[in-house]
């Protein structure tokens, strides 16, 4: 008996209607914030060359690539992501091995027809989405990709209500309820706390003399933009902002703190602790499953202390991934 073939994958760059990319989006197993296009439109028009990608299967979009081209030494790079933390393919929950293969070399055929000389994938870590992440590295592996680079994210588990005082080392308990006897209060807002949240921001920073992702100004664009996808969490002692994150909900079971600041004023009094375990306690209510507390270290750079203080928060780590393949 003849086995019939599969249908042949196409791809596509993203056409100006975008309906395809959000309708595909909203039932994806995948998907993150990092991945919407409205999110990606934060960046100022010519910061970045997007060129992201559509894949097909008898017409209707079985997968997505959100991405762009940079220019290197060898020639052009095209890389997922482009303007965010990470990227990659965005699937459906009944994504298999042999689709998952054929997309990546489906992408290679378009790559080498394109004359790109590389080609270079960021991964989230696999908590994002177990079911699918497997089957993507695979394929990527599978199809001549290497591991180029790799970050260590560290993740607190939120599932079954999970409070912060179950999670948090002693001394870290000690210190949010220290917190709460003097009068701290934790503050969930929007726009309207930006200022408050800047504050700390700045400090923090200033302090670690370092630039930040973000500028002051493209964090109130993204508060503006994506009210209820990204957030302001602000520790306030006396009416005075002492600690704050910004927090993304990258999907329905999985935040991202993407910065934790700290007043250099108020160091005693341990907002970060408190405003972390304030945070936990409210997306463990509205059924977040996984925290991401961000990079701590890489196969670069060791940060011990941010390492320490995550893992003393209950913290696991996962790998955050980048793949290369290089056209030959």
């Amino acid at each position: 008996m003849s086995v019939k073939p599969a249908p042949a994958i196409t791809v596509e760059p993203l056409a100006d209607d975008e309906t395809t990319w959000e309708k595909f989006l909203a039932r994806a197993a995948n998907a993150t914030l990092f991945h919407d296009l409205r999110f990606l439109r934060y960046h100022p028009p010519g910061r970045f060359r997007f060129h992201h990608l559509i894949f097909r299967r008898n017409g209707e979009p079985v997968a997505l690539l959100p991405g762009g081209l940079a220019l290197t030494a060898e020639g052009a790079m095209f890389s997922s992501p482009l303007g965010a933390s990470i990227g990659g393919l965005v699937v459906g929950a009944d994504l298999r091995a042999e689709l998952a293969v054929n997309l990546i070399e489906v992408l290679q055929d378009y790559a080498s027809a394109q004359g790109w000389a590389c080609v270079e994938i960021t991964l989230p870590p696999q908590c994002y989405n177990f079911e699918t992440s497997g089957l993507v590295e695979f394929a990527l592996f599978c199809r001549g990709f290497h591991l180029m680079h790799r970050w260590l994210c560290h993740m607190l588990p939120l599932a079954g209500g999970t409070g912060f005082d179950r999670l948090f080392r002693e001394r870290q308990i000690s210190y949010a309820r220290a917190a709460r006897r003097k009068g701290m209060v934790g503050v969930e807002a929007g726009i309207e706390a930006v200022d408050d949240f800047l504050n700390v921001f700045r400090d923090t920073y200033e302090r670690h003399g370092v630039a930040a992702t973000h500028t002051p100004e493209e964090i109130r664009d993204l508060v503006e933009r994506l009210p209820t996808r990204v957030r302001l969490h602000l520790a306030m002692l006396g009416g005075v902002p002492v600690a704050g994150l910004l927090v993304f909900r990258l999907s329905a079971t999985v935040a991202n703190t993407f910065y934790i600041c700290s007043s250099t004023k108020h160091a005693g009094e341990h907002g970060a602790a408190f405003i972390i375990a304030d945070l936990i306690d409210r997306l463990s209510r509205a059924g977040f499953r996984y925290l991401d507390l961000g990079p701590s270290a890489s196969d670069q750079k060791f940060n011990k202390g941010v390492t320490f203080f995550k893992e003393g928060l209950g913290a696991f780590g996962q790998c955050r991934d980048r793949w290369r393949w290089e056209a030959h």
